[in-house]
């Protein structure tokens, strides 16, 4: 099962929601609902609690979806190609493929996100005066207030220059603009994000021992721990574009390819390929014909008083578009679409034949080789 499912399609960027998202959208409709609203508005019930919490909570979310957007539309335009846009339990992320190619680049995008989010907080700040002075009802005025200080403590938060918040890129572009080099600017960033993550942390653990601040402790927590994962894993990928660049599949993927007939029944094709070679998975061939692809996984679907009767060719893979990957692809490409299949292995086919088979250990060992001499 998808961990993300599509809502909709935006200036041709698709928006897909994780179902993650539901918990933090649930967590925010709740605290205001039962703990903020009945305290700035009491003369309301319960039910216009329930409301107007479900309201302010979904305008925050479509301004999270705005900071998103921002960042995506001016990748877009600096030719930086977006694949999606995210929304899951610590925010939104935007999905872009590669990475800005010089500084004033990762400047624009990385901007762009925190003044969406002041934009709004003035926008809603204009409407607060607005509905101030034609005496709207205070539970109008309460929502739209909330709304003009969550759009503030977005773009304040994403400030922070703590790499891979937005200000810490914003950081890692002046970094780059005054050394010239990538990886060092990343290095120096992600140290700030690390930092800033251990102090979200330790300021986590002593909220959870201080009374009525433990669920703000625990959330804390996991904040920091994925800031801190956050940040370790971007510089990992610069420096894997850095060793990996020019890397193409061609070089990388295992040409002497053990592959399994189509007609072969389960129960031998467990014997004599996955026990003996130890593989996850196996290509089809019918002659020389290329059918798909049969992993271990395929084989556990299929009831095992059915195995010596059901053949490859039924339990397979068939072939098609994210089974199969181009000998010219560069690397770090190859990588993200390997992740993408759910298999971790991709047929590399050049006129309709095979010629090779690309798995992302393939792609690590050589990673590994080339960042052990970097030391």
């Amino acid at each position: 099962m998808r961990k993300s499912f599509k809502l909709i399609t935006v200036f041709d960027i698709p928006i897909e929601i994780n179902y993650t998202w539901f918990i933090v959208l649930g967590l925010v409709v709740f605290s205001l609902a039962a703990r903020v609203f009945p305290l700035t508005n009491p003369e309301a019930g319960a039910t216009s609690h329930w409301i107007m919490a479900f309201i302010t909570a979904t305008l925050f979310f479509s301004s999270l979806l705005a900071h998103e957007l921002a960042h995506s539309l001016i990748a877009k335009k600096n030719k930086l190609p977006i694949s999606g846009i995210t929304l899951f339990i610590f925010g939104g992320v935007a999905h872009m493929e590669d990475e800005p190619h010089s500084p004033k680049e990762e400047f624009q995008v990385a901007i762009a996100g925190p003044i969406m989010s002041f934009f709004l907080a003035l926008v809603f700040f204009g409407l607060a005066q607005l509905s101030y002075n034609l005496a709207y009802p205070n539970t109008i005025l309460t929502m739209i207030n909330h709304l003009v200080f969550l759009n503030l403590a977005v773009g304040v938060f994403n400030l922070i220059p703590g790499f891979p918040l937005d200000g810490g890129r914003v950081f890692r572009s002046i970094l780059w603009h005054f050394y010239k080099d990538l990886k060092k600017a990343t290095a120096i960033a992600s140290a700030f994000g690390k930092g800033f993550a251990f102090f979200i942390i330790t300021l986590g653990i002593l909220y959870v021992f201080t009374p009525g601040l433990t669920v703000s402790g625990i959330w804390f927590i996991f904040i920091g721990i994925f800031l801190l994962e956050a940040a370790e894993l971007s510089y990992r990928h610069v420096v894997m574009n850095k060793l990996l660049g020019g890397t193409k599949v061609e070089s990388l993927m295992t040409k002497e390819v053990i592959t399994v007939p189509a007609n072969m029944p389960l129960d031998k094709l467990l014997d004599n390929y996955f026990f003996k070679y130890r593989h996850a998975s196996f290509p089809v061939l019918e002659g020389d014909n290329i059918l798909g692809l049969v992993t271990f996984h395929d084989v556990k679907e299929v009831p095992q008083d059915k195995w010596s009767t059901t053949t490859a060719r039924e339990a397979m893979e068939p072939v098609r578009k994210d089974l199969i990957i181009h000998k010219n692809t560069e690397a770090m490409d190859a990588l993200a679409k390997l992740a993408s299949n759910g298999i971790g292995r991709r047929l590399v086919i050049e006129h309709a034949k095979l010629i090779g088979i690309l798995s992302r250990k393939d792609i690590m060992r050589l990673f590994e080789f080339k960042a052990e001499i970097e030391k």
